[in-house]
Parts: C-alpha cells; structure tokens; sequence
C-alpha cells in the first residue's frame, strides 16, 4: 500500500525548517508495550513490530528493526519511500544527520535522558540545532488519533505479592539515603506496580496502570495517578504511606520541592522530558538505575509458586490445544485466528486467570519463519497439511506470568525440517540442564543454545531468554540470555525467571522455536542451575533420537515423564491417553 504520510511530514519538516526527525516506538513511559495512542512509528511506517525506529528527512527516510522483524518489515513497509535498515546500523545513521546548520528534531519525551544527551553532545560537536517538538509533530498529523484510556486501578494482593507494599517503600528509600539522594523520581509502569502491589489494565495484556512516582527520604512519596479509576479501599490502603496526586499534574511535580535537590533518575529508562523539568526548576539530577530492577527480578517464595501453580493451569491448555490440533479431521478448514481463538477458549477455563499475556503468534509455513508474526485478522490464513505450525502465546494469572511456544508439524515431515527442530531442541536441553557458578551472566551461556545450530552455519537473530514478571510483564527487565544485554553486568541470580526460545527460521519457508520458562536456583553454595516450569509435550513427530546423545535423551524422556505426572489428572480420558502416548520414551 503507498505510503502518503511519509510526504505530509516531510513537508511539515521543510515549512518548520527541520532538517530530521527522530521517532522512537515507545510512551513517555518508555514501554516496550504501549497504548493505541503511542503507536506513532506505526502510524507513520505501517510497521506494527514492537520495537524499532525512525529517522525522516526532508528527502528521505530510514526504518531501524532488529533481526526478528526484518521479514515482517519488508512487508509492511512501502519501501518505495521507507529505506529498511538493521537495528545496528542506526547510530550510524543518526550520526550522517549531525552537520554544521541543519536542525535535527525530537520530542523529549519518547528518548531517554542518557540517549538525548549523547545527542546534545552530537549536536554541539557539529554545530547543528537541535529541537525539541513540542507538541509532537505527529500528533498534529495524526486526524484521527486514540484517545488515551484509563482501566479500573486494583490490587494485587499479599496473598500472591508475598511482601507488603510499604516494607517494599521502606527498603528503597534505604537505598536513596545509601547513594546519598534527596529523592527519586520512577516512571518505568512495572516497577510501580510491583513496588506498590498495584495493577490495572492500561496496556493491553500487560496488568499496569499509568503512573509516576516521586520517591523522598524526608516525606511520604507522591503518586501521580488517574485518581477517578482507584476505588476508595485501596486508596485507604496507599494512603497510610504516600500521598495520591492526579497525573494530570504530573508537569508540576518539581515545582513546589525545595531547590538545589538531588533526584535520582535512571538515565537509561526515564524520558529526557523529567530530567529538564528537574534542572529548569534547580534540582540536581543525579544517575541511579532502577532500585526496583533486581528485587522484582528476583521473586520471593510466594510469587515462586503461584508461578509453578499457574504454569502448571497454562500447560493443561496447551496441552489440550495441541490434542485437539493434533487430532484434528479437517485442519485446512482452520486457520491462524481460528487455532488462536481455540487456545485462548482453553485458557480461560482456568482458575485465575486474567488475560493473555500478549497478541499470541499463530504462524503456519512461511509465517512462523516471522518470530513475532501477527495474523491478519481481517484475512486469516489458513492451516495446511504437512506445514509447520508454531503458537508462541501466554497467559496473565493472578499469580503468575506464562509465554511457551510449541512447534508441530500438520501431517508429514521432511528430513530437513526435522534435523532443525532436533538441532533446536538440542541447544533448549543445553541450556535448561547446565550448571553453572555464581557469577554468571546471561551472555556468557547463550552460546549453548545455538551450539547445534552453528554446527552447520545456522543461527537465530533474537535473544535466547528474557525475564518473565509475576502477573506483570511477559517481558522483564533486567535478567536476559542474549549475546548482548542492555544489562551487561546483571547476573543470573537465584529467583530469576527467564524464557528458554532457541529458534530457526527459514526464510518464505517455515519457522521453528521451542520455549519453556526456567527459574534460577541453588545448587549448592557457589553453583547455580535451571529449574523447568513449563509443562507440555514437544513434538516427537519432528524429533530424530538419533541426533541425540545420552545426557539429552534422558533430558527429554525425564521431561515428558513429569508433564505427564503434573497434567494428566486435569484432562479427559481421550486426552490423557493421547498425552500418555506423545510423551512415552523415545
């Protein structure tokens, strides 16, 4: 489809006299998932992926994705007037837009205080004006923008919180006072939540509420919340230890603060848009990543087992989805949306449960070699025999999180596709049963899940694992299995959740990814290895034995062993006896 936003912006660029415009996917929140009305870099690109960016010029304009959406970019995008660029190229870029009398434009609000600085420096420099828009030169574009919505605050109690809100509260501001701080100033939506036992439904199938929060030694702090959504209990609950202000003056909040005060900001997670407002109104800003990062990370004993306890609900779904599939008369009369809408039917008989825990992928053939493919609604594709399927979904419980991909093949195989699931399964046994010494960082055992792979010169361009919430977002931050971290000192710590999703993708082909949730534990003082909690079988009709030693056999047979001691006696007799037999010896 031509693009014709492309050009309306490029002419607001000259009639303002901007030479670039930098667009960011992301909220004033910095949020990976954001709402309808963020969706800017969408709006403008027709790319729907979760992560990316944009650089327009009056001539020209480039879109920036990682290695998991170059497929699905390629075909959003009018590439008549997009250039598709990588992810790593675009600091590059940015760069070529820095020269002696251009003005380079961005709104403050949608880049982090670390980023925008580097860019004021980039811009000094190179003698090139830097501005900031404001309102945002989109949002004067975009007719028919979202409303922004606000869901019904509750709470998320003790029962499955495990720690009291304000013990919480007080072990931060132990922290302000041990880095010397008067005060810190929190935006990042999961942290609030975790640190309040607060929840809502303002992202789409992450349980948060739009929030900030103004932290102070000396004072109660200050919640900037829609006041209209909280119900009168749990304002009763907040207000024993912190005052409740509306968002709507959250532009006020370093007004009235005695001057010369020095506020904490994670530079690399909070909009440039604070940290001025905090300097223009005499404050000193100082740099502190997120006190809330590793103790959210690390889940207590009560949020350990309503994660066991809720994985266990999930796997009896799809264990029942992959059952019925897998059994199915008349598959091509399936398709995408229909297979999708069938697991979220499975899902919702289960105690506790909330919603999903993202838009769930449902990709058949060529699509699944997509790793964060959405099917069209509005034109389904439908199943076929002999293809691969892969569903990578979640669920939101009261007392846990969910993401597990299962990968089946719809009737008959061939050599190729089963040699890659193999290889595949190979590199998840890898990593689920090493062990390993305190100390450890993701990056330093992410090789072994493509081991298998790069045998034969194969690779995946996504993480191996990223952190897992407790009924908070299905994508935490800091604990990753990456080559690469935005964390690189973060290690593996004990009560860390985190995905195992080694993958391959052929591209216009099929897509294979096989992904289980493990939580770090103790072995024994300085060793470390992975406990499984996702239980449902793996597809033995694309596993050849053969490719596998001892030590992965016996991994996969103990593992099939225990997902049917956990689940059978929560299915049918027509399905506990089809899950006997898919999760026998191989």
């Amino acid at each position: 489809m031509k693009n014709l936003k492309i050009a309306k912006i490029q002419k607001k660029l000259k009639n303002n006299k901007i030479d670039s415009l930098i667009i960011n996917r992301t909220d004033e929140f910095l949020n990976e998932y954001i709402p309808p009305d963020a969706e800017r870099l969408f709006w403008v690109t027709d790319f729907s992926g979760s992560a990316g960016r944009a650089i327009i010029n009056q001539n020209n304009s480039n879109l920036f994705v990682d290695g998991r959406y170059t497929f699905q970019a390629k075909e959003q995008i009018d590439d008549s007037v997009i250039s598709l660029l990588h992810l790593k190229d675009y600091s590059k870029e940015l760069n070529k837009q820095f020269n002696k009398n251009k003005c380079v434009a961005l709104d403050p609000k949608l880049h982090s205080i670390e980023e925008v600085n580097k860019i004021i420096q980039l811009a000094n420099n190179n003698e090139t004006k830097l501005h900031f828009t404001n309102p945002n030169l989109i949002d004067e574009l975009w007719e028919d923008k979202p409303e922004r919505n606000y869901s019904i605050i509750f709470d998320h109690p003790i029962n499955f919180a495990g720690i009291d809100a304000s013990n919480k509260v007080d072990q931060l501001i132990e922290i302000l006072k041990n880095n010397n701080l008067d005060s810190y100033f929190l935006s990042s939506l999961d942290s609030i939540a975790w640190l309040l036992n607060l929840r809502g439904d303002d992202i789409l199938y992450t349980p948060l509420t739009f929030a900030y929060l103004f932290i102070s030694v000396e004072t109660k702090p200050i919640l900037y919340l829609c006041t209209k959504k909280l119900n009168i209990d749990l304002k009763n609950r907040l207000s024993n230890f912190l005052f409740i202000e509306s968002i709507e003056k959250i532009e006020n909040i370093f007004n009235n603060s005695t001057k010369n005060l020095k506020i904490g900001f994670d530079y690399k997670n909070t909009s440039y848009f604070f940290y001025n407002l905090a300097l223009k109104n005499n404050h000193i800003p100082s740099n502190l990543e997120n006190p809330c990062l590793i103790p959210k990370a690390i889940k207590n004993e009560t949020e350990l087992e309503g994660s066991r306890k809720a994985h266990i609900r999930d796997g009896v779904s799809i264990t029942k989805f992959l059952c019925w599939l897998k059994n199915h008369q008349n598959v091509e009369k399936e398709n995408e949306i229909s297979v999708a809408n069938k697991l979220l039917s499975f899902r919702k008989l289960n105690d506790l449960f909330h919603s999903i825990s993202f838009d769930s992928i449902s990709a058949i053939g060529k699509n699944a070699a997509l790793p964060h493919y959405r099917a069209d609604k509005n034109n389904p594709v439908a199943l076929k025999n002999n293809c691969i399927y892969l569903s990578d979904s979640g669920g939101q419980y009261y007392d846990g999180t969910t993401d597990i991909t299962r990968t089946i093949i719809l009737g008959e195989p061939n050599r190729e596709q089963i040699d890659r699931f193999t290889r595949v399964l190979k590199g998840h046994i890898n990593l689920s049963s090493y062990i390993f010494p305190k100390g450890t960082k993701g990056s330093d055992i992410d090789y072994l899940a493509r081991k298998s792979l790069k045998e034969i010169d194969c690779d995946y361009d996504h993480g191996t694992g990223h952190g897992i919430g407790s009924f908070l977002s299905v994508h935490e931050a800091p604990q990753r299995i990456s080559k690469k971290s935005m964390f690189p000192s973060v290690e593996l710590l004990p009560g860390m959740i985190l995905s195992n999703e080694p993958g391959y993708y052929k591209e216009g082909e099929y897509g294979i990814r096989i992904e289980n949730i493990i939580v770090v534990k103790e072995v024994k003082e300085n060793e470390l290895k992975f406990e499984n909690i996702s239980w449902a079988p793996i597809d033995r009709d694309l596993i050849d034995s053969s490719m596998l030693n001892h030590k992965e056999l016996d991994w996969i047979n103990s593992y099939h062993k225990k997902v049917y001691e956990n689940l059978a006696k929560f299915l049918t007799l027509e399905e506990k006896d089809w899950l006997q037999n898919v999760t026998r010896p191989l």
